[in-house]
């Protein structure tokens, strides 16, 4: 269309050529409307036809392929695998706080656990996560019976220099003895934290109080506590000012971006299909408890519009040498506020629109 566009253009009728275009899409998708979608959506051979020479889902197929290759690769080599150890572990921890606890749990997977925590230990060295591995393994072989399985990771467990980091172990304890109500503190900060689209480029944030939001942000809920993303924290002029016009929406407010958060999804933390959108479900999570810490210290933050495009996702992984496993899954800009400007009312939906119960 482009190439039409240009013929006409010659002549001098652009805006027929633009009139033009528009209503071929316009009739594109009423015939997808009415007679294309209806068909489709009820029978799964055209489905699989409609999608075959499809490109829509390409990127997410190939990233999907390297994340399973790398996470296989990790597995059987027994090379450092944390999302393996991480999950396996909360598996257990799991286990082991159940009100009707099993004398016999984790057959399966209790061998990979033990093997892998020796190669991680190895190469990665103590630090709490490992010191919680090793205290979860401690309370699960002191509590389980002995059958054939367990007798043998637990051998080899005990062969393993076991470090102690914290006064008290890292296993499954009560956590309702000071239940506070802070229900009015967060309301207040809820309601303050609004989108900033204007910041005080000469004052960038201490990096000291971004890694402490960084760090409130890594408590936020993950599946299995895999935590399949990392804040990618983009604060040199010169690497800025090459991302900051790739999200959408920033017409008109880009040059005026402090720093930015790229958050980067990780694929290859689980064995299945099934698991291919963790990324985006924890890496949300743990980005509006970014946000909202942020806020608490007075830094503002605006979520950047980041659709499916992969000559954009390209750009911004060569830009931060991410793998073929990872890709930027969200943007955030943050900084002081420059308070002479405005910022958005938004007014949300309604109680009514927003909750449905059962």
């Amino acid at each position: 269309m482009g190439i039409v566009k240009k013929i006409f253009g010659i002549v001098g009728a652009e805006k027929l050529a633009d009139q033009l275009f528009h209503s071929w899409i316009k009739m594109k998708e009423k015939i997808q409307y009415s007679c294309i979608y209806p068909i489709i959506i009820h029978v799964p051979f055209f489905q699989n036809i409609y999608f075959l020479f499809s490109k829509s889902f390409a990127h997410e197929k190939k990233m999907f392929l390297m994340a399973r290759r790398q996470y296989l690769k990790s597995k059987y080599t027994k090379t450092q695998n944390l999302f393996l150890l991480r999950r396996n572990i909360h598996r257990i921890e799991k286990g082991l706080l159940m009100k009707e606890r099993r004398s016999v749990f984790a057959l399966d997977y209790i061998q990979e656990t033990v093997d892998m925590l020796a190669c991680v230990f190895k190469e990665h060295g103590i630090d709490a996560q490992i010191q919680w591995a090793f205290d979860v393994l401690n309370e699960y072989f002191s509590v389980t019976d002995s059958v054939p399985v367990i007798l043998k990771a637990k051998e080899e467990f005990k062969l393993l220099v076991q470090p102690t980091l914290a006064a008290e172990p890292f296993v499954p304890y009560q956590n309702f003895a000071d239940r506070k109500n802070y229900f009015e503190t967060f309301k207040a900060l809820a309601h303050q934290r609004k989108s900033i689209r204007y910041f005080d480029k000469n004052n960038i944030p201490e990096r000291t109080k971004v890694d402490e939001a960084v760090v409130l942000a890594g408590l936020a809920p993950s599946s299995c506590n895999r935590q399949p993303f990392q804040f990618r924290i983009v604060d040199e002029p010169a690497l800025l000012k090459k991302l900051v016009d790739l999200p959408g929406g920033t017409r008109g407010f880009a040059n005026q971006i402090a720093a930015m958060i790229v958050v980067v999804g990780q694929m290859n933390v689980s064995p299945t299909l099934a698991d291919r959108h963790l990324m985006y479900v924890d890496g949300s999570l743990a980005s509006m408890s970014l946000m909202f810490a942020l806020e608490s210290m007075g830094i503002g933050t605006c979520p950047l519009n980041w659709p499916e495009d992969k000559k954009k996702d390209d750009k911004v992984s060569k830009l931060l040498g991410l793998k073929g496993y990872e890709r930027p899954i969200m943007m955030i800009a943050y900084g002081y506020a420059d308070e002479q400007e405005k910022v958005a009312c938004s007014v949300r939906k309604s109680i009514d629109e927003l909750r449905k119960y059962n």
